[in-house]
């Protein structure tokens, strides 16, 4: 048994639904560190406690995080799992905080590596068969200043048999991301920013623009930017993008 303890390594105040503020680095060699975020939808609305969760790693007695309502900031909190090797295979679970039940047909194995970061996303919706639980490894990187290296994750379930491109604004726009599947996240691009990180998010498919969305971002730094719904039960065209800050 892989022994599993819990330290709250980045309290922020003041987080907003942009929130990308400063986290804090520093953990020992010997554990991994994940940031959950929780974006389990409900079509048709509902009660939000449809969709607040517990997060079960190794323990599956004892939730690493409990009632973790619909995540709308970027910057949560880092829990650090201590592993007994350089590398382990854990067993991970998400169930509902009011039912006990399992969303993912879980447990499911995901390999952690002692010093690395992941994002972990729940996503997916309670009517419908999509739904997944991600473990998005960090990869370390050097960011030249007045830059940004930026991953994007799609979580748009209701979306989920469609493509989607990521552009910056304007009629010269940079093209950052195209064919960005559900559940799927991109490779790292590099983005000439300050202060605010804006794109446009499309429906590749059908070839429609979905939303224009931003999030606040420092120069030097790296970033999984998670496409999300604005809310649990956001329509389709509502969405927002919430930045994870690394480094």
């Amino acid at each position: 048994m892989i022994f599993l303890r819990l330290v709250l390594a980045a309290s922020v105040a003041g987080l907003s639904a942009f929130g990308c503020d400063e986290d804090e680095d520093v953990f020992s060699n010997d554990s991994a560190q994940l940031y959950f975020h929780n974006q389990l939808t409900q079509v048709g609305g509902g009660s939000e406690d449809d969709v607040t969760v517990d997060l079960f790693v190794d323990n599956q007695n004892s939730p690493l995080q409990d009632d973790v309502g619909y995540t709308i900031t970027g910057n949560v909190s880092a829990e650090s799992i201590e592993l007994d090797d350089d590398s382990e295979s854990l067993s991970f679970d998400a169930r509902g905080s009011s039912s006990g039940s399992t969303l993912v047909n879980g447990p499911l194995n995901r390999t952690l590596t002692a010093g690395d970061r992941y994002t972990v996303v729940l996503m997916g919706d309670t009517t419908l068969d999509n739904r997944q639980l991600r473990t998005y490894r960090h990869q370390d990187m050097d960011v030249t200043s007045g830059q940004i290296r930026v991953r994007f994750i799609n979580t748009l379930s209701r979306l989920s048999g469609d493509e989607l491109s990521v552009v910056t604004p304007g009629a010269a726009g940079q093209s950052l991301v195209s064919g960005l599947e559900y559940a799927e996240g991109s490779s790292y691009v590099s983005v000439n920013v300050s202060g605010s990180l804006d794109v446009t998010v499309n429906n590749e498919t059908q070839g429609l623009e979905i939303d224009q969305v931003s999030c606040s971002v420092s120069s030097g730094r790296s970033y999984d930017a998670i496409i999300a719904y604005r809310r649990f039960d956001s329509d389709d065209d509502q969405i927002a993008m919430y930045c994870q800050p690394f480094n």
